[in-house]
């Protein structure tokens, strides 16, 4: 089992052909890797919409502003979802999955294509919803994403979790499954793990 069907397991997308999941009855968002397949209409706007099919209510109207808000889609709501930038998109995607109101979103691979400032959004928004108490349940290969911004970080494999915790320890114990200024840095600054922490540390070490 691989970790985008752990994802639709955990949606509810397939069923397990043993064992059970259970969520306590909360509700749950998958973001899927391909933003596309979510995109049906011929604007922005009418694809958010179709997220709320009680319509354009006062309360839906405020529910649509706050998400278009925090999702940066003010200016875009007018624009076709094939013609944004793959970022766009990805915020979009996002937004409508959102507006279902999920207590556990899933993402599976959200930072695909992004570029630096692109994910520096995607994780103030995530940032926003976890202290909303939503929980972000994220699989990525992007380990300098997951170490930056996780809270807590695991290692999927052979369709079993095999190693966990935060991740500067999570990272900082691994050899291969690490980041990169982990392993430039190690012999140096053992616990570093993403560029930010090889940066104060040197400032230390020079002081």
């Amino acid at each position: 089992m691989g970790k985008s069907t752990a994802l639709s397991l955990l949606s509810g997308a397939r069923r397990p052909s043993r064992g059970k999941v259970s969520l306590s009855g909360k509700p749950v968002a998958l973001l899927p890797q391909d933003p596309q397949i979510l995109f049906v209409k011929h604007s922005l706007e009418a694809d958010l919409w179709q997220s709320l099919p009680s319509g354009r209510t006062p309360e839906n109207q405020a529910h649509m502003d706050r998400i278009c808000s925090l999702c940066h889609l003010t200016g875009l709501l007018n624009r076709h979802p094939y013609d944004l930038s793959g970022g766009e998109q990805q915020r979009a995607a996002l937004a409508k999955v959102l507006l279902q109101k999920p207590q556990v979103l899933l993402l599976d691979e959200p930072t695909k294509g992004l570029d630096g400032s692109f994910k520096e959004i995607l994780a103030g928004i995530l940032k926003q919803l976890t202290g909303q108490g939503v929980c972000v349940i994220l699989v990525s290969h992007d380990v300098e994403f997951c170490a930056a911004y996780g809270d807590r970080c695991a290692l999927f494999f052979d369709g079993q979790i095999i190693a966990q915790g935060e991740p500067n320890q999570f990272f900082s114990a691994n050899n291969f499954y690490t980041t990169a200024a982990s392993r430039i840095s190690r012999t140096l600054f053992p616990n570093a793990v993403v560029c930010r922490d090889v940066v104060e540390l040197c400032g230390r070490k020079s002081v």
